[in-house]
Parts: C-alpha cells; sequence; structure tokens
C-alpha cells in the first residue's frame, strides 16, 4: 500500500511540474521583442531583460522538480528490479544533484536594476551568464532524458531508448561583445534576438520528452 501511495504521490507531482511549463517557459517573437524595444526607446527591452532571467530561474526550479518526480516515480516502476537500472539511477542521481544546485535563481528584479544603473556593463554580464547557463543546463536536461530513456525501455515502458540532442547552440561571447562594441551596440540588437530565439528554441524542444516521460511513467 505505501509504494502505490508513493507511486500516485510521484505520478501527481510529475503531472503538476511539466503542466507547469505553461506558466514558467515563457515564449515570445524575437522580432516583435525587438521591434517594440526600438520603438519604446529601449523601454520595452528592459522588460524583455527582465523576463529573461525570471524565464530563467522559473524553467530551471521547474525541471529540477520534474528531474526529481521522474526518479521516484522510476524507482517506484522499478521496486524488485532495481539492479536492472542500477547504472542509470546511478548517473540520475547525479544529474538531479546538479540540477537542484543550477535552480538557484538569478533574481530578475536585482538583475532589472543592475542593468538599469550600469547600462552596457550590466547587461553584458547577464547575456555572459545567461548563455553560460543555458548550454550547461541544456547539456544537462538532453543526458537526463536519455539516461531516463534507457531505463525505461530497461523496465519495458518503453518501446526503445532515445537519443536527447541538445538544442542550445554554444556561442562565442566573446565575439558577441566585440561586435557589439566595434557596431556601437547595433549587434547588441541581433544580441537579444539570439538569447530570446535560442531559449524559445530550448523550450519547444524539451515538449516532446516531457510528454514522454508522462506517458511512460504513467
Amino acid at each position: 500500500m505505501e509504494g502505490v501511495q508513493q507511486d500516485a504521490q510521484a505520478g501527481t507531482a510529475l503531472h503538476y511540474n511539466v503542466s507547469a511549463r505553461a506558466s514558467t517557459d515563457f515564449i515570445t517573437d524575437p522580432g516583435t521583442a525587438i521591434l517594440l524595444s526600438i520603438i519604446t526607446c529601449g523601454i520595452y527591452g528592459l522588460y524583455i531583460l527582465y523576463k529573461l532571467v525570471e524565464r530563467r530561474d522559473g524553467h530551471f526550479k521547474r525541471m529540477a522538480a520534474v528531474v526529481d518526480a521522474s526518479i521516484a516515480q522510476l524507482r517506484a516502476k522499478a521496486r524488485g528490479r532495481e539492479e536492472v537500472i542500477a547504472g542509470e539511477l546511478a548517473q540520475l542521481e547525479q544529474i538531479r544533484m546538479r540540477m537542484a544546485t543550477m535552480s538557484a535563481e538569478r533574481g530578475a528584479v536585482i538583475w532589472l536594476l543592475i542593468c538599469i544603473f550600469t547600462n552596457m556593463v550590466g547587461y553584458v554580464i547577464l547575456y555572459y551568464l545567461l548563455m553560460q547557463d543555458y548550454v550547461e543546463h541544456d547539456g544537462m536536461e538532453s543526458q537526463f532524458f536519455t539516461v531516463m530513456s534507457s531505463a525505461l525501455a530497461k523496465l519495458g515502458l518503453s518501446e526503445q531508448a532515445g537519443q536527447a540532442v541538445p538544442s542550445v547552440p554554444r556561442r562565442d561571447f566573446v565575439t558577441f561583445l566585440l561586435l557589439t562594441i566595434v557596431t556601437c551596440g547595433i549587434y547588441g540588437i541581433y544580441w537579444m534576438y539570439v538569447m530570446i530565439k535560442d531559449f524559445n528554441d530550448h523550450f519547444m524542444a524539451q515538449v516532446p520528452w516531457e510528454d514522454f516521460l508522462l506517458q511512460a511513467l504513467r
């Protein structure tokens, strides 16, 4: 009875955190965001800056919860057969700890104020941090989905193991910075476009994987 309750609780938590992507994974059209920023002389750009940090914090926190709930439910499904997926469980525990560490908030309000009072300096530092955060996070997510897929296949809960591929490009920060300086900030417009689009693509790419987990662990 206790095992059934734990399974149900983990399943409820997983469903809740996957469903929460509608509120945490903010997606906006980068072209429209750039246009409105220009029209409002940068005011809308501050709003976008705020949302970039807010969605980073919300998404990272949500995915840490998805990882927790998925692993808990996987363990419940594997009860009595843990040795079959012992290697995957060890990898998943390492991923879980790293995702929990990365879920610490950057703070949207704090970074908005920093950028307002330091102008380009704040923007550059924040863009650097966000670019680094998402590349690492994207890699961890891909590893998580791949390992989970392997474990589910071994337990007979899915047809075959899949391979998740990172979706966030590794862009050279120094190149973006130098081009922004050389063009007196004009290239910075494209930089904002990239910051919005890359993370939009990241959110969309993982939707099928999250849905796959819900279906396989149901």
